[in-house]
This record gives C-alpha cells, sequence and structure tokens, in this order.
C-alpha cells in the first residue's frame, strides 16, 4: 500500500508564459516532494504551446490548480492573481523552468516553523546548463538578516526570488509591480527590508535553476537596471551614479555569457570582462560557503 505523504501548509506560486517544454520536470520534481504542498498554483499567462496540455496531464495530483489568462497580462500581474487566492500559511515561488530539491518544501518549512521571528527564507541554488544538464556553478547568498538587509540596500538581491518561501500575512501585504520586468521582485522584497521585515537564507542548494537565454537574467537590459536603482534610491533614500549601474549591468551580462557559452577561450572572455566590471560581487558569488 502507498504511503500518503504528509502536507505542509504550504502555497507554491508559479508564472508560467510559454514554459511547456520545461513544466514535466517542474511537475516531477514537485510530485517526488518529501511532504506534499497544501497547493501549487500555476498562472498560465495567455501561454500559446502547449502548457496547458501538458498540466492536465497531471491533474490526478490535488494539490494542482491552474488559473488560466485569455491573454498575456505579463508576470507581475500573474504572480499577484497567485497571492490574492493563496490558502497556504506560507507562500512559496518557483518558476516553471526550475526544479525543487525533493527535501525543499519540508526543509524550508521547517525551518519557518522552529523560527517564528524570520518573515522571508530563501535558499541557496544550483544553476545547470538547460542544454546538456551539467552543473555551471552554485550560489554563495548571505545567510543572516543583516546582511541580506544590505544587499537589499545596495540594490542587489538578497535572496533568488524562486527560492522565497515567506509568511501568508506579510507576503499579502504587497503587491508586484506590473510591467517592470524583471524589476518587480526588487522592489517588492526591498519594501518588505525597509518596513522591519526580518530575512533568512538556508545554506543548502534546495532549488536548480535553469540557465538558458530566454531566461529573465539572460534577456536583463541596462533599462531594467536602471529601474531597479531608482526603486533602490526611492526605498532607501540613496543616489545612484549612472557609472555604477553600467558596470553592474556589465557584470551581469558578462557573467550570464560566462554561464551560457561552452567555448573555453569565449567563456573565460566573458568571466574577465565581468571579473573587471564588479570584482567584490564575483568573488562573493564564486566563494564557496
Amino acid at each position: 500500500m502507498k504511503k500518503t505523504k504528509e502536507t505542509a501548509k504550504v502555497s507554491i506560486i508559479c508564472a508560467n508564459y510559454n514554459n511547456g517544454h520545461y513544466l514535466d520536470a517542474l511537475m516531477q520534481s514537485v510530485a517526488d516532494s518529501s511532504v506534499e504542498p497544501l497547493e501549487l498554483i500555476i498562472i498560465d499567462d495567455g501561454s500559446t504551446d502547449n502548457s496547458i496540455e501538458i498540466l492536465q496531464l497531471w491533474s490526478e495530483f490535488t494539490w494542482l490548480k491552474i488559473i488560466c489568462f485569455d491573454t498575456n497580462k505579463g508576470f507581475a500581474r500573474a504572480l499577484n492573481a497567485g497571492l490574492d487566492v493563496a490558502r497556504g500559511k506560507y507562500i512559496m515561488r518557483a518558476d516553471p523552468d526550475d526544479i525543487l530539491h525533493p527535501h525543499r518544501i519540508e526543509k524550508q518549512f521547517k525551518f519557518m516553523e522552529d523560527h517564528p521571528e524570520i518573515d522571508v527564507l530563501g535558499c541557496n541554488v544550483t544553476y545547470f546548463n538547460s542544454q546538456t544538464m551539467e552543473i555551471i556553478n552554485k550560489s554563495n547568498f548571505p545567510l543572516k538578516n543583516q546582511a541580506i538587509q544590505k544587499a537589499y540596500r545596495k540594490g542587489e538581491h538578497g535572496i533568488q526570488h524562486p527560492t522565497a518561501f515567506v509568511k501568508a500575512e506579510v507576503y499579502k501585504k504587497y503587491r508586484y509591480i506590473p510591467d517592470v520586468f524583471p524589476s518587480e521582485d526588487y522592489q517588492l522584497f526591498a519594501s518588505m527590508a525597509k518596513d522591519g521585515h526580518r530575512f533568512a537564507n538556508m545554506p543548502e542548494l534546495l532549488y536548480k535553476m535553469r540557465v538558458h537565454p530566454a531566461s529573465s537574467t539572460s534577456n536583463t537590459t541596462l533599462k531594467s537596471l536602471q529601474q531597479t536603482f531608482k526603486f533602490r534610491d526611492e526605498i532607501f533614500g540613496s543616489k545612484t551614479g549612472k557609472f555604477k549601474i553600467f558596470r553592474y549591468y556589465l557584470f551581469i551580462k558578462n557573467y550570464r555569457n560566462y554561464q551560457l557559452t561552452s567555448g573555453s577561450i569565449a567563456k573565460y572572455y566573458y568571466l574577465a570582462i565581468a571579473i573587471m566590471a564588479y570584482p567584490a560581487k564575483l568573488f562573493r558569488r564564486m566563494k564557496k560557503y
């Protein structure tokens, strides 16, 4: 007789747009989790591929909830729709092209239950090549609230957005701002930090992020980074110079090119530019925790 898994009081929200070829991997990772979520809410943002057909193949799992937009309304509006209907004590993020570690739900849930002073929890991630499935590198996010707060005040990310595991009572007080992709997550979590909510990251690698040309970081533009630092200055009362923004842009673009490139000469050419653009950031990222 098949043993029934325990259910954690967790709502997972996931916005999908034309990621049908990755959805089976995401769904399988949730199905293989050591505990079940209360619900996995996938908001399909007007996909024109076979996303809905693939999701319907997983309808045997009663925790799967699908919200369908008739037209593409954007990442922020899709996530807000998920926040509106989430019923869990905690709300967890995931992206449709990524993979959950089998113990992510269980471990993040237990951490939050054991640390009621924490409002927002992230974890470290493994980045992998979408074509070869080879591991590229691992993240090294700060673990403690003070260091995470410092990152947001610098205009950087203190947690990796799809690893967020947040008290529902906190998450639902905020909204993603539409039409500023991919700056909306910085604005939301920086606002939480400014309002005094406490953060933490787990050191474990509980999430696998797919690196491919269509991912949000691969398509970061100078304009989107200017928007991020505009949010920083509005929220924290700072003033960011144009040169700093441009250096950060060079770092992100060249570091992502380094991740995506297989040829050794070109690969390390991009890495060298990334180091020159923002050496402290890169050394922190590559340092083993």
